[in-house]
């Protein structure tokens, strides 16, 4: 009966190991897609600025990176995962977005990467 006791501790310890790998891993793929959704937003911004036109492509391509982020946060930060949806949605047609609206629901550029800082450093260094 002990060693039936032991077994099954051991058999629960290796499924919370496993969880917490799953978890983490999770947490990296999130990390990762809003990372790659605010640098190539940060980019576009950057050369817009520098002069560039405004390129419908490279906004169907913010709308579908924020879409994609979206995904994996909602087991994450369900709240961070629907501020990605809106972002996708206003770059579907940026100049329909009043800048109090934007303010509003936290989908500034600047609102979203710090809580993207925060997610990445939890322990608040950065």
């Amino acid at each position: 009966m002990l060693k039936w006791i032991i077994d099954k501790l051991f058999d629960a310890s290796g499924l919370i190991v496993q969880a917490r790998k799953d978890h983490r891993e999770l947490a990296d793929l999130a990390l990762n897609a809003i990372s790659q959704a605010l640098n190539e937003t940060f980019i576009y911004y950057r050369d817009v600025e520098a002069g560039d036109v405004i390129d419908k492509q490279r906004q169907d391509h913010l709308v579908r990176l924020w879409s994609a982020a979206a995904i994996p946060l909602r087991h994450i930060d369900s709240e961070l995962a629907g501020i990605c949806e809106y972002k996708a949605r206003y770059w579907l047609n940026p100049d329909n977005w009043q800048p109090r609206e934007i303010e509003q629901l936290g989908i500034g550029l600047e609102s979203v990467r710090d809580r993207y800082r925060a997610m990445l450093h939890p322990d608040g260094l950065h």
